[in-house]
């Protein structure tokens, strides 16, 4: 996932962005509103995390527009004036902020909160036909085919199958697609993705032994080979 940090304060910058590569995001930075503005229409990131006397700085019509125009989320870092910060995050429709000071831990815990319910996520959630390079699935039907060959699915592994593609080039960690398929936030058993990861290659790889599209990242889980195509939306769920 793309984060974008935006404070005046160059050390938290720093600081917020050691966290978040550490924990293998990748990391957008913006010191005043002007840089702000321009890079976050530049890399269009799925989280803000920006402070909130900058969020006011640049208006609530650019905060509606990081809000609608690409679903970005906004996560808000609050200074001790609850009073004021409160009041503009109502008027502006942001209801959740963090308060400053933090731990790296209570940044990480929002964050990831945010982005279970990202809209980019859900909206990914409702596709039921994804096509990248020359396989096609049917999430619905829990078919792919490849080479215009078809190929049935469990459930399990079309879920799986669909988190990776309609997350192609993405670096997924195993706690993250355990909880897409699963649908919850339980820890990753050790082996079961890595488990699920094998019968589908066995599926709908050619050589299942030497992979070309479910590629594994060592030290984070797994990812679908973007250089192949990026993802095409076919169709969408009821």
């Amino acid at each position: 996932m793309k984060i974008m940090v935006a404070d005046i304060d160059y050390e938290l910058v720093d600081m917020l962005s050691y966290w978040l590569k550490k924990n293998r995001y990748e990391v957008v930075r913006a010191f005043d509103s002007e840089q702000t503005i321009r890079n976050w229409r530049e890399t269009l990131p799925d989280l803000v995390v920006i402070d909130m006397q900058l969020l006011r700085r640049m208006g609530s019509e650019i905060y509606r527009q990081m809000r609608n125009a690409t679903h970005s989320l906004i996560l808000p870092l609050s200074t001790g004036e609850l009073s004021d910060d409160e009041m503009h995050s109502l008027e502006i429709g942001q209801t959740n902020y963090l308060r400053k000071p933090f731990s790296s831990r209570q940044l990480l815990v929002q964050i990831k909160a945010h982005l279970r319910r990202s809209p980019r996520m859900e909206t990914s959630a409702r596709v039921s036909t994804v096509t990248v390079g020359t396989i096609t699935l049917d999430a619905l039907r829990h078919e792919a085919m490849r080479d215009g060959q078809k190929i049935r699915l469990t459930p399990t592994e079309s879920r799986l199958l669909h988190v990776l593609m309609t997350h192609a080039g993405q670096n997924l960690s195993n706690d993250a697609i355990l909880e897409c398929i699963r649908g919850d936030d339980r820890p990753a058993e050790s082996g079961l993705v890595k488990t699920h990861v094998r019968h589908l290659r066995q599926k709908v790889e050619r050589d299942a032994s030497s992979p070309e599209y479910i590629i594994t990242v060592l030290g984070v889980g797994y990812t679908f080979n973007s250089s192949l195509a990026s993802p095409a939306v076919v169709g969408k769920r009821g």
